[in-house]
């Protein structure tokens, strides 16, 4: 199980969110903007960040700039969680660490995927038989 840091401002966005995690297996650890997520990174050490761009008080890219120049949280992989997936912006979060991309509205099993390429390697012995299904039939 591993602990995701969700920097969403919106409420509904970070309960989801932390549903789809908690079917996959993992927990998520809400933060409502970046300088809220710099702040539960450095004392919770998260596993991985999944980050919105667009976001008041400091924003996706600026929060992941900071991460990355952190010593303590450079290493913490961000994927970016957002419906701002012009070339440019994309180009802009990977310009500033974001290690990738899942657009909105979110598809589970990308989210899944793309969480599993960047914890599979320290996660793989905890999570055998560990996941589940969203729909079972």
């Amino acid at each position: 199980m591993a602990d995701i840091l969700i920097v969403d401002d919106n409420e509904d966005n970070r309960k989801v969110l932390t549903r789809l995690l908690e079917f996959a297996g993992h927990r998520g650890v809400p933060a409502s903007n970046g300088a809220e997520a710099l702040e539960l990174a450095r004392r919770r050490q998260p596993d991985l960040v999944l980050m919105d761009l667009a976001m008041p008080e400091m924003d996706g890219w600026a929060a992941t700039l900071h991460f990355k120049q952190d010593a303590a949280l450079a290493s913490i992989p961000i994927i970016v969680v957002t419906g701002h997936v012009t070339s440019d912006e994309i180009k802009r979060a990977q310009d500033v660490g974001c290690q990738d991309v899942v657009s909105k509205p979110i598809d589970y099993y990308i989210l899944v995927a793309k969480i599993d390429r960047y914890l599979a390697p320290a996660l793989a012995p905890a999570q055998a038989g560990g996941r589940r299904e969203l729909c079972s039939a």
